[in-house]
């Protein structure tokens, strides 16, 4: 079959770190084309650049084109970056109507539109109207929870018709930004072992809303300072946090906090930085926290390279260092140990880990199989027996 997968383009060049949409269309093209059965297209639904050979990865690899050039030619389409007119749908199905639309939903919605509903802009446009005319919705395990019923609601499906699917990562990218700073004689991202004194730990929580925010990571370094003083650590740097800085009520609660009420504050704001960038020059422990979105792949790229990752996923709680929810006192315990017990366990680290890493891996041939069995059950619903329950545990299904 020819499948295409959706993004939107705002300019050459463009970085593949602005946001996961277009990692995750990549990270779905991988997956598929290790079926080895199809044709698969990323397909650029914006206006806004022209030539297509100005992208940042290998396009004889994953092969893009305008969605203006290729609608007629698909079997699938896998609406992800972006959404189609109803239109298009239509005209979809009447040029080839054996062939399926996906909706394939790979952000926090309903969080999302809420906080359009309750912080937004009231005049804003609500639901796109085009939000219709695909035949089944998608969407990544860590949001199910909120998102799952939301969707069959939204848009008008039967239960059967919105699947929770096998979450996909790979190093592909971050490997190559690696060797980039390489060539460039740039420090590396790779874990060193340092006295207690020098060792820095980082927040990457984007604080873009309620779902990855960074104030419980900074409360759990202040309760660990409170607790073991002067030399536990060198700094605390909190990535995209420099526009905390202009929130008079943030600043209000952070003055009341020992390791920034002081001549040099130990927690530094900063803006945001490639990831790579980030551990290689800032970092020694990774300290994490989300609400309702629990993998991440900030989370699994600094656990690839070897760092410390202390974190509240709980879809990974077999991997890095895991505290519980909203538990400071509980994360507090585990930076204890990624600093101070770390250095002791960095192979015994690398080993179980790993075994984490390989469940989400688009070369995985358990989740390259299980998307295969989606696809052929989109026309034939009872071919491959699936409960469609995931487990964590395998990034399958029980």
């Amino acid at each position: 079959m020819k499948i295409g997968i959706t993004i939107g383009l705002t300019k050459e060049h463009e970085s593949l770190w602005i946001n996961g949409i277009k990692l995750n269309a990549l990270y779905l093209a991988n997956t598929l084309l290790n079926i080895g059965d199809h044709e698969v297209w990323i397909l650029d639904t914006s206006d806004k650049v022209s030539d297509l050979t100005k992208v940042t990865w290998d396009a004889d690899k994953f092969k893009i084109f305008k969605f203006t050039e290729k609608w007629k030619e698909l079997d699938l389409l896998i609406t992800l970056g972006t959404s189609i007119p109803e239109h298009y749908s239509n005209a979809i199905k009447k040029n080839n109507p054996n062939a399926k639309i996906v909706k394939y939903q790979c952000g926090n919605n309903y969080v999302i539109d809420m906080e359009r509903v309750l912080f937004g802009d009231p005049e804003a446009p609500g639901i796109p109207s085009w939000d219709k005319g695909h035949d089944q919705t998608w969407l990544i395990p860590q949001q199910e929870h909120h998102n799952k019923e939301y969707f069959e609601l939204i848009y008008r499906h039967n239960p059967e018709d919105v699947k929770v699917v096998p979450f996909i990562w790979d190093p592909m990218f971050i490997d190559r930004n690696k060797e980039i700073l390489r060539s460039l004689g740039k420090k590396l991202p790779e874990y060193t072992i340092k006295p207690v004194s020098e060792k820095k730990i980082s927040v990457m929580e984007p604080n873009l809303n309620v779902v990855k925010y960074a104030l419980i990571p900074i409360m759990i370094v202040e309760s660990f300072f409170r607790k073991f003083g002067e030399g536990s650590f060198k700094q605390l740097f909190v990535g995209s946090g420099n526009k905390l800085l202009k929130n008079k009520y943030f600043m209000g609660m952070i003055r009341n906090f020992d390791s920034v009420n002081r001549a040099n504050p130990l927690v530094k704001f900063i803006p945001r930085y490639p990831v790579t960038t980030f551990l290689a020059e800032e970092t020694d422990v990774v300290l994490a926290h989300q609400w309702g979105n629990p993998l991440n792949y900030s989370y699994l790229d600094a656990i690839h390279f070897g760092y410390p990752v202390v974190h509240n996923a709980e879809f990974i709680k077999d991997a890095g260092y895991y505290y519980k929810d909203f538990e400071i006192f509980d994360g507090m315990r585990q930076l204890d140990k990624a600093i101070n017990e770390h250095d002791n366990n960095i192979e015994e680290y690398k080993i179980s880990n790993q075994k984490v890493l390989d469940r989400y891996l688009s070369t995985n041939p358990e989740v390259v199989d299980t998307y295969r069995k989606l696809i052929e059950n989109l026309w034939d619903p009872k071919k491959h027996k699936l409960s469609y329950k995931y487990n964590w545990k395998t990034n399958t299904y029980k």
